[in-house]
């Protein structure tokens, strides 16, 4: 148990720094906006042309990760992020800031290998704990990368300066990841598997990837993220700038809001996985169930903040939705390692990524263009609102369909085992 922890910390204390550089840009755009003179439609397509090279490589990444050591691809992709975000300081014009914003996407690929480790470090009654951990690292993550930038501003000194600090950070997570990273056999966590396995002996090949497209919970988790993650995208980017813009509230405001929503965001992950373990042990269908209710309450809640007048109302009503938005992550990945076998769980949270990054990449791009004729304010209220009412949809569908895909890996494990016991006799 030492070392499992203690990789999730670090796990966890990479991915801060990860999401932070990412989370950078929505905090300084209207510097950005400012310095090279463009509008919202123009710096909404940077962020969603990152995005939408991020996800076709993730398929790629995923198979990687599957097939060779997760250790050394974690800390390559560290090292990748560090230098794309040092690069991308030195912009002198919009162009030159468009190419090398969009570079930083060929690193994306972290979380994916990171959470697939996790599954093989954690049994499945705590994965969701383990995994609402692992997740509170972006809502930490978007703290610092709001705090810092902003405070950055405030002192006077050039936004280019988040990036430097976050691309240094970069390469040294990726050396530290090189060395204390360790990897485990793929499975070794399952129960039927555990003690069976020193090594991989049961690898993906590229012919086994089809399965993922055929397992109806994955299918359906994919297109949960295909319209579940509009919302993130959406507030991510933007609700800086409409909380500076639409609703005048000044830096300090703006970052005090900030953080108290991300606080809040943080420990709403932590309670979703202790949730997920918990209701999970009661039924296979309770992480679905759960995450069919959190994405309603959601939903509510942002509707009542961004209707609220008062500001107090707004950041209470705000922090609420910031409570539930995370809560259905940890269940979803949970549930990769409830219907995939191990091999594949890097794949199955790649291609889950990328059908998230796909569906949110146009978010920030819709919303700029919406913002035009509507105002920021309702355009990232109605995107949001619907496309989560749509994911509720999916978690209910998930609830019927999991126990089939669930019993049907548990079958494949204990075969597993045999096949394993009988070769050691």
């Amino acid at each position: 148990m030492g070392y499992r922890a203690a990789a999730l910390a670090l796990f966890v204390t990479f991915l801060i720094f990860h999401y932070a550089d990412r989370f950078t840009i929505t905090s300084v755009a209207k510097q950005v906006m400012d310095d090279f003179g463009v509008d919202r439609p123009q710096l909404g397509f940077v962020f969603t042309a990152t995005l939408l090279l991020s996800a076709f490589l993730y398929p790629l990444w995923g198979y990687f990760y599957d097939k060779y050591s997760r250790r050394l691809l974690v800390s390559l992709t560290a090292t990748i992020w560090g230098f794309t975000s040092l690069i991308n300081a030195l912009s002198r014009n919009f162009t030159e800031f468009l190419v090398t914003r969009i570079s930083t996407a060929v690193d994306d690929a972290a979380p994916p290998g990171m959470s697939s480790l996790v599954l093989d470090y954690f049994e499945p009654s705590k994965r969701a704990t383990a995994l609402g951990l692992l997740k509170i690292s972006a809502p930490l993550g978007a703290i610092l990368g709001t705090v810092l930038p902003l405070s950055i501003i405030s002192a006077g000194l050039p936004w280019r300066y988040s990036f430097y600090i976050t691309g240094s950070i970069g390469v040294v997570t990726g050396i530290l990841a090189f060395l204390f990273v360790k990897d485990v056999p793929r499975g070794s966590s399952e129960p039927e598997l555990k003690g069976l396995l020193t090594r991989d002996v049961f690898k993906v090949k590229v012919s086994d990837l089809v399965k993922l497209l055929r397992n109806r919970s994955l299918l359906l988790l994919y297109l949960y993220g295909f319209l579940g993650q509009f919302p993130w995208a959406v507030i991510a980017f933007w609700i800086v700038t409409y909380m500076q813009t639409e609703r005048g509230m000044s830096v300090q405001s703006v970052m005090l809001t900030m953080v108290i929503w991300l606080v809040s965001m943080a420990v709403g992950n932590v309670f979703s996985g202790y949730m997920g373990d918990l209701v999970y042990k009661r039924s296979i269908r309770g992480r679905a169930v759960y995450g069919a209710i959190v994405v309603v309450l959601a939903a509510l809640f942002l509707y009542l903040a961004m209707r609220s007048r008062n500001d107090l109302l707004f950041l209470v009503f705000g922090a609420l939705t910031a409570f539930l938005m995370p809560q259905p992550g940890p269940q979803v990945s949970a549930i990769w390692g409830d219907v995939t076998e191990p091999e594949l769980r890097s794949s199955a949270a790649s291609y889950q990524s990328f059908f998230e990054t796909i569906g949110s990449a146009f978010g920030p791009w819709l919303t700029g263009l919406l913002s035009i004729t509507m105002g920021l304010g309702e355009a990232i209220l109605w995107i949001s609102v619907v496309t989560w009412l749509s994911s509720f949809v999916f978690f209910t569908l998930l609830a019927i369909r999991i126990p089939v895909d669930a019993e049907a890996l548990r079958k494949l494990m204990r075969a597993r085992a045999d096949m394993l016991a009988g070769a050691s006799l």
